[in-house]
């Protein structure tokens, strides 16, 4: 008589199928203070692995730091060499896209400035101009020191005639002086001056100092009388 013994499913030990092993950092250490110079080929796989890598981040930060770097800074300094040069084409556009509008203005601009100059007198007529100086003064009460009629100062277009004024009086005087100066026909220009007061006193109005540097005008072109171009001071 046989005995049949009946086939069930075999039950296995999942601890048995485990066959990785975790990581063991102290077996990791201690695998490359034993390693042997001589025959690279026994070293363990994980030691082979990190040195390869180690190889390999050596040789990617070199190339990094000597070609790959320099090569970096020459394209970041050609990309700002191109945008100056964007920038100044631009400009340059815009100026050629407005040049006919320019060279009206332009046009416009020295018509109007030439108009001036014909506006300024051919000569200063220095003694017709101190004569007017001094009648402002007397209307004003003010009493002139000095009228000193100074070198001519020849400037590209116009030619210049200081005027330097010494005189006494008290504040309201002087802008009335002032303003008498603005009113004459000649173009009387007003520039640096100074007010002193020599004795200082609380009883009385003082009588100041007043020192005025005036200028006055007159262009370069012939003098219809002169017949020829007058670059000397005025005639008084």
């Amino acid at each position: 008589m046989k005995l049949s013994r009946k086939k069930g499913p075999v039950k296995t030990n999942k601890a048995a199928l485990r066959t990785k092993k975790s990581f063991d950092f102290n077996e990791f250490r201690h695998s490359f203070e034993s390693l042997d110079t001589e025959n690279y080929g026994s070293w363990p796989l994980s030691v082979k692995i990190t040195v390869i890598g180690f190889i390999i981040a050596l040789i990617a930060a070199l190339s990094w730091a000597l070609p790959i770097s320099s090569k970096i800074d020459e394209i970041a300094a050609a990309e700002s060499e191109q945008q100056t040069l964007l920038d100044s084409y631009r400009e340059k556009q815009s100026r050629a896209r407005h040049l006919e509008a320019y060279q009206a203005q332009v046009i416009q601009m020295e018509t109007e400035f030439n108009a001036l100059l014909d506006q300024l007198p051919k000569d200063t007529r220095v003694s017709e101009l101190v004569e007017g100086i001094n009648m402002t003064g007397v209307d004003s009460n003010i009493r002139f020191q000095d009228i000193s009629v100074e070198a001519e100062i020849e400037n590209e277009f116009f030619i210049e005639q200081p005027i330097r004024i010494a005189a006494l009086g008290e504040y309201h005087q002087f802008g009335s002086f002032i303003s008498g100066l603005a009113a004459l026909p000649r173009i009387i220009t007003m520039h640096d001056f100074e007010v002193s007061n020599p004795q200082p006193s609380l009883d009385v109005l003082p009588e100041l100092n007043l020192v005025l540097q005036t200028k006055t005008y007159r262009s370069k072109e012939v003098a219809p009388e002169g017949g020829e171009t007058d670059t000397t001071a005025g005639g008084n």
